[in-house]
């Protein structure tokens, strides 16, 4: 377990800012930050970061916290290891006062795999340089490819020896159970041998480095077996999320604004070496929404490597378009025939290599242009269905101004009327759009009315209880030390003045009403909060922030990033006047009023709808009589909170 002082020294020296700014682009706008979301899939940038706060929050998905929620909910780290990772960033030397049973025993699924292939790839790098085999096969074969020793420890390459259980036998010695090793794809399920044997490793990384699978090239000449192997999914290792070389080269896509994508390891590598290092690859997989989405979130710029032969070619087409559904540009790049990145990269200087990338860099009407029409020729039926296809790519793009330019390159291009290419492209739209609608029916599921009628209605209540819960954690963490000046009336009906805090105020009704919270966070910030007042005799939202546990950190980083809002017809409801003098303090007090008499209303508003429920239930004579009498005082409990409570004057 980490001390509290150290926890406090983390989270003084963490900026947020930077943290973050490993996983996404961020651009400053007035006193906050913005970049496009890691948490879902978006085009226009929501996500945002406070750095005075230390808090951020995507007005998109929701997501909401502070640098160590961040990492756990992006990097999937417990809370010590999150902390651990912030401490290890800053330099922060920390002492453990006793063992951390989730950290040692790795008892979560994600984090025994984190544990697991972390253990293993350690394991592949020791084989590749301290054993005999290692070094005569797996790094003779590194060095023959022209990869330097440097390099191949900057890609923490390894190598898993011929023996069909090496690694099964050595893991299970040091504690690792068969059914871990299988379930994190490292063992077969069906032989209980070794995956990766006789083979060269490649370690996949996740964006903050840490493993996540592997792949291993075989050694052997048998043409039975595959050239590459890769890790399956595990409870760690989604493939279409994943890019190799992403953890290398995140920095050098964000300080270029573009990402080249090759096909595989070696290309990743040997351009790396040459001096591209913004550079990554598929995994071993056809490009996915989710990989493209991943690259975004550094640069909307990417450009497409792919040697010269047809497969290359024909996967491209199917990228390009996935591409530019992301609303992002794409570019082409043909190496030679015969070439790859890998092969030209090791051929030829650095300079030649970035000279080349740069100049044959052709954007993709250019590139199908070349490779449908060439295949077309004259047949002028072939040509308009190579048009079609281009056209057909234009139409992915969702922005309509970028389609509308590209449109018209088009048409200079292959001398085609403008018009007829926008009547192509619309047909296209059309028929996106059909097929959109149709496959939203079908995941319609249809429920009763009756039932779709008593669900609202509960869920309809329970959801605005919770959010005026809600509303009135957020007024003691933002305002609750602020102080509150207004007249009310006692028994005798004579106005008295009443001084006193928002939170204090808020304790005080929730208290005499006895009134509770339903919502499981609410109640546990409420009971805080409370308990830092009656300590303090006053909110300290920052030190309550950094004292919280990593499920509510998210909840309270929402919170104090929103601002209070007024029910425009609050005065005329709930009888409370003002006197118009100070006009912040005046709406101030009123959203504090409005918001106790929302809450109280809405307790009382939650039952009486529990009653109406069973009353369609058509209850028993006896049942109903006993509803009957509680529904009737409800309802007269409902129009005194609307109508009587609360009678005040506000002094401001």
């Amino acid at each position: 377990m980490i001390r509290k002082e150290d926890i406090a020294r983390i989270l003084d020296a963490v900026r947020i800012e930077d943290v973050i700014g490993d996983y996404v682009t961020l651009k400053k706008r007035g006193a906050n930050m913005f970049g496009l979301c890691p948490f879902h899939n978006e085009k226009t940038p929501s996500f945002t970061v406070a750095p005075a706060k230390g808090i951020y929050k995507c007005f998109g998905c929701g997501k909401a916290g502070n640098a160590v929620s961040f990492m756990m909910e992006h990097e999937h780290y417990t809370y010590p290891e999150a902390l651990r990772y912030l401490a290890k960033k800053y330099g922060i030397d920390i002492v453990e006062e006793q063992p951390d049973e989730e950290y040692e025993l790795k008892r979560s699924e994600e984090e025994q795999s984190y544990f697991v292939h972390d253990f293993t790839s350690k394991w592949f790098i020791q084989q590749l340089w301290e054993t005999q085999k290692g070094q005569t096969i797996g790094l003779s074969y590194f060095r023959e490819r022209g990869f330097s020793d440097a390099i191949i420890k900057k890609f923490q390459l390894g190598y898993s020896p011929p023996e069909y259980d090496a690694l099964s036998k050595h893991a299970q010695k040091q504690g690792f159970k068969e059914e871990v090793l299988i379930k994190n794809g490292l063992v077969t399920e069906e032989r209980k041998n070794d995956r990766f044997r006789d083979r060269v490793i490649f370690p996949i990384h996740s964006a903050s480095g840490r493993v996540l699978a592997f792949g291993g090239r075989t050694m052997r000449t048998e043409k039975t077996i595959a050239k590459y192997l890769n890790s399956p999914e595990t409870p760690i290792y989604r493939k279409s999320e994943v890019l190799y070389g992403i953890y290398f080269a995140k920095n050098a896509v964000v300080k270029e604004n573009l990402c080249f994508l090759a096909e595989g390891y070696t290309d990743v590598i040997s351009l790396h070496q040459a001096g591209v290092e913004n550079v990554v690859a598929s995994s071993g997989t056809s490009l996915t929404q989710g990989q493209i989405r991943a690259i975004r979130r550094f640069t909307p710029n990417i450009t497409i490597l792919y040697d010269g032969d047809s497969a290359g070619i024909k996967a491209s087409f199917r990228a390009i378009d996935m591409i530019l559904s992301e609303g992002m540009n794409v570019k082409v790049v043909m190496f030679p025939e015969g070439e790859d990145p890998d092969s030209y990269a090791r051929s030829h200087s650095s300079s030649e290599l970035k000279d080349f990338l740069k100049t044959k860099a052709s954007n993709f009407i250019i590139f199908k242009a070349e490779n449908l029409l060439g295949d077309a020729g004259r047949d002028p039926v072939e040509r308009a269905n190579a048009i079609r296809d281009i056209v057909a790519s234009i139409a992915a793009v969702p922005e309509p101004i970028t389609r509308s330019e590209f449109i018209k390159d088009c048409s200079l291009r292959f001398n085609i009327a403008e018009k007829d290419l926008v009547f192509e492209m619309n047909k296209v739209l059309r028929t996106n759009a059909r097929q959109k609608i149709q496959r939203d029916e079908e995941q319609q599921i249809d429920i009763p009315e009756e039932k779709k009628e008593t669900q609202s209605l509960l869920r309809n209540t329970d959801e605005l209880l919770v959010e005026a819960e809600r509303k009135l954690i957020q007024l003691i963490l933002n305002d609750g030390n602020i102080e509150l000046s207004f007249f009310e009336n006692n028994e005798d009906g004579v106005p008295v003045e009443i001084n006193m805090s928002t939170a204090e105020f808020i304790f005080k009704q929730i208290e005499e009403e006895e009134l509770t919270f339903k919502n499981q966070k609410n109640i546990q910030l409420f009971e805080l909060c409370k308990k830092q007042f009656a300590d303090d005799g006053r909110i300290d939202s920052s030190q309550l922030f950094h004292t919280l546990s990593p499920d509510l950190v998210a909840y309270v980083a929402d919170l104090l990033d929103e601002q209070y809002s007024l029910s425009p017809n609050w005065e005329l409801k709930h009888q409370v006047f003002v006197q118009h003098k100070g006009n912040n303090e005046q709406i101030f007090m009123s959203v504090v009023d409005s918001s106790m008499l929302e809450f109280q209303q809405l307790i009382v508003r939650k039952r009486i709808d529990e009653i109406n429920v069973k009353f369609n239930q058509k209850p028993d004579e006896e049942e109903m009589a006993l509803l009957m009498v509680e529904y009737n005082k409800l309802k007269q409990l409902e129009i005194k909170i609307n109508k009587e409570q609360l009678n005040r004057v506000i002094i401001k």
